[in-house]
C-alpha cells in the first residue's frame, strides 16, 4: 500500500528528529555559536527546555509560537461555552484538538517547505522508482499530498488564517483582519472557527485516503 494514502505521522516526526539532530551536531561543533539566552526576553518565552539532568540545573529559554502561545493563555477555549461543568470539559476537550491540529499543521508546513537537510546522503533519496523506501523525499512528497487534501476540505479563508498563523507565525490579529475584516473585534473567535475547520479537514483527508486504497 502506498504511504501517500495512509499519511505516516510518525515518519514525519523521525524526518523531523533527524534534522534537528543534525542542527544540534552543527552547534556542538561550533562552541563560539552557543548563546545563553536571548538577546531580549520577550513576552512568547518560556523557560522549559532541560539543559542537564543534574540536581538543580537551569531551564534554557524556547520560544513559542503564535499558536503555543494562544493556547498558554486559554484563547483556544470559548469561554462563553463553557457554560455548566459538563460545557466547560467539552470546550477543553475542543482546545486541545485545535491545538494539536495547529501543532500538525505547523509540523507539516515545515515538512513542506524544507529542503534537504546538511549532510544527506543523496544515494538514499527514494523518489518513487528507485532509492530506499522511507527516505526524506518520500515523506515529503507524502506530507504535500496530505495536506493538498485539507485544503481542498477547508474553506479557502479558514485555510490562509491557518496556514499563516500555524505555519508562518503570523500574529492572529494581524492575520484575520486582513482575511476576514468583518472579525475586527473577534479576531480569536475567527481564529478558533478556522482551526475547527482545520480539524475537521484533516478528518476529511484521512478519510479519504483510506477509501483509495
Amino acid at each position: 500500500m502506498s504511504l501517500v494514502l495512509e499519511f505516516s505521522w510518525r515518519g514525519l516526526e523521525r524526518v523531523m528528529s533527524a534534522m534537528r539532530k543534525t542542527i544540534k551536531k552543527q552547534r556542538e561543533e561550533n562552541p563560539e555559536d552557543k548563546i545563553d539566552g536571548p538577546a531580549v526576553i520577550g513576552k512568547d518565552h518560556v523557560r522549559d527546555r532541560v539543559l542537564s539532568r543534574g540536581a538543580g540545573a537551569k531551564a534554557g529559554w524556547s520560544r513559542l509560537t503564535v499558536y503555543e502561545r494562544a493556547f498558554k493563555l486559554g484563547h483556544l477555549t470559548c469561554k462563553e461555552r463553557c457554560t455548566s461543568p459538563h460545557a466547560a470539559r467539552e470546550e477543553e476537550g475542543r482546545a486541545l484538538d485545535r491545538f494539536a491540529a495547529a501543532r500538525a499543521f505547523d509540523t507539516g508546513w515545515q515538512i513542506c517547505q524544507a529542503g534537504f537537510p546538511a549532510g544527506v546522503d543523496y544515494d538514499r533519496i527514494s523518489s518513487g522508482g528507485g532509492g530506499v523506501p522511507g527516505a526524506f523525499a518520500d515523506h515529503q512528497r507524502d506530507a504535500k499530498a496530505f495536506w493538498r487534501r485539507v485544503e481542498q476540505a477547508m474553506g479557502a479563508n479558514d485555510w490562509m488564517i491557518c496556514r499563516r498563523v500555524c505555519g508562518e507565525n503570523y500574529a492572529v490579529a494581524e492575520t484575520v483582519q486582513a482575511i476576514s475584516p468583518g472579525y475586527r473585534f473577534s479576531t480569536l473567535a475567527r481564529f478558533r472557527e478556522a482551526l475547527d475547520a482545520l480539524v475537521e479537514g484533516m478528518k476529511r483527508a484521512k478519510q479519504g485516503g483510506r477509501e483509495l486504497l
